[in-house]
């Protein structure tokens, strides 16, 4: 029987990539940048659930699955992750004594209806429900924007206000150009904004974290309003968390010079970042 806590199930069940990579061969093909992985990084290390969401037009090779790998390579050591089993999903680790809610990412590899390994309708919204109960999601979709990620979210799945606010980052990723190989990119990242408006208690705002500027192919950020409300969900000073931004932003620059660490030497690295830190 799959045992969905088990990593060495993990192939069968789509959730390696034909093509892993880690985070700083990432930034070196020029997909993202430092500093939006280094904000991306800094949320992961405190909580924050993950999406990420590729193309609606079935390209192979889009990098939905190679992205949600290197992203975990942010988590902090002793995540566990438990593994999925997609329509099958009975949802019995959460009746598992041992395993604890906070330092727990329940990973699937896809929210749709395109395959029985994934998920979708009534399995798809208890899973996206997980972090009402303190644990944290990773997964990726089928979605062009980050308004058909939230479609998708609150109208088709019929996951609520409440719910959705829990749902931490989304990251949109596709090709561009006509060149081959393809080029990657993530066109924008977003944090959903955990607040709820008095005046508004209905509406969900994603945050623009980075968005990706096709005429100069750079990156756009937040402006510091955004900054200050991540601070305080993550519970430190605007100054610290600027502080900690550019140690992670510099960190992967210099990590990603020519083609990138690799994915073990990467694990290394950040490794070593951590026991350096201040």
């Amino acid at each position: 029987m799959f045992d969905p806590r088990d990593p060495y199930e993990r192939y069968y069940w789509h959730y390696e990539s034909r093509r892993p990579l880690s985070m700083a061969q990432i930034i070196a093909l020029g997909s993202v940048d430092a500093k939006t992985a280094a904000l991306i990084w800094l949320l992961l290390e405190n909580g924050s659930s993950l999406t990420v969401a590729g193309p609606t037009d079935p390209q192979p090779g889009v990098g939905k699955t190679t992205t949600l790998n290197a992203l975990l390579q942010f988590l902090l050591e002793g995540t566990s992750l438990a593994y999925m089993a997609g329509m099958y999903e009975n949802f019995a680790f959460t009746n598992i004594p041992d395993i604890d809610p906070k330092t727990t990412y329940a990973l699937c590899n896809e929210v749709s209806d395109h395959l029985p390994i994934y998920m979708w309708g009534r399995v798809a919204r208890r899973y996206l429900t997980l972090p009402a109960k303190g644990y944290h999601i990773a997964t990726s979709v089928h979605a062009d924007t980050i308004d058909d990620v939230m479609r998708m979210y609150q109208r088709t799945l019929r996951v609520g206000p409440e719910d959705t606010r829990r749902l931490g980052l989304v990251v949109n990723i596709g090709l561009v150009g006509r060149l081959y190989p393809p080029r990657r990119r993530w066109f924008s990242t977003h944090f959903i904004q955990p607040n709820i408006d008095p005046a508004k208690p209905e509406v969900v705002e994603p945050l623009p974290l980075s968005l990706w500027n096709q005429v100069d192919d750079t990156f756009l950020y937040a402006d510091q309003a955004i900054l200050d409300d991540l601070a305080n969900w993550i519970g430190i000073s605007s100054q610290q968390f600027a502080t900690e931004v550019t140690r992670r932003t510099e960190f992967l620059e210099e990590i990603s010079q020519g083609s990138g660490l690799d994915q073990e030497e990467m694990f290394e690295a950040v490794a070593q970042f951590r026991e350096q830190q201040p």
